[in-house]
């Protein structure tokens, strides 16, 4: 019994061996609005983090009202090392499409940003979502092929670039 309470209770990402853990600041999950989540991916790009970039697909394509959450959730091969040149945060997002499901995608993230996030959610929740978000195999790429072929104005509103339908 203690074993299956602690699924939920626990916080879901451990820190490898030979690693030092994020700091307490960093686990927690944040919820995130649509001008959240392009703002983040848009300092992502801007700085080069590597993982993220703007995307007017995303924006296109996320449910209007959320809602999105953010956590820091990196790979054993991402975790955050200053003495490597990595100083941004693997996070992971549970964004919640327009056809209402709900998929993941990684971001980089730098610290201090993610910390001025606010955070709202309350803790027991937080782990549930946290659980629910390491739980989704489903990504923005996977939803995306399968929504392609539904992907016009008509249903979703989003126009492609011309690059992107010449390249298709």
């Amino acid at each position: 019994m203690r074993q299956r309470l602690g699924l939920l209770t626990g916080w879901p990402v451990k820190t490898p061996a030979s690693r030092r853990p994020l700091p307490r600041e960093a686990r927690v999950l944040k919820p995130l609005d649509n001008d959240a989540v392009f703002a983040l991916h848009e300092e992502a790009g801007r700085l080069r983090l590597g993982l993220g970039g703007s995307s007017p697909w995303l924006q296109a394509h996320l449910a209007p009202g959320g809602p999105h959450y953010l956590l820091p959730d990196p790979a054993d091969h991402y975790w955050p090392d200053p003495e490597a040149g990595r100083r941004w945060w693997q996070c992971r997002m549970l964004l919640t499409m327009i056809d209402g499901e709900q998929v993941t995608s990684m971001l980089a993230v730098l610290p201090e940003t993610f910390i001025a996030l606010p955070s709202t959610v309350p803790r027991f929740r937080q782990r549930h979502l946290a659980h629910i978000a390491r739980a989704t195999e489903r990504d923005t790429g996977l939803w995306g092929r399968d929504h392609k072929t539904h992907c016009d104005p008509e249903h979703c509103g989003y126009v492609p670039a011309e690059e992107e339908t010449a390249s298709t």
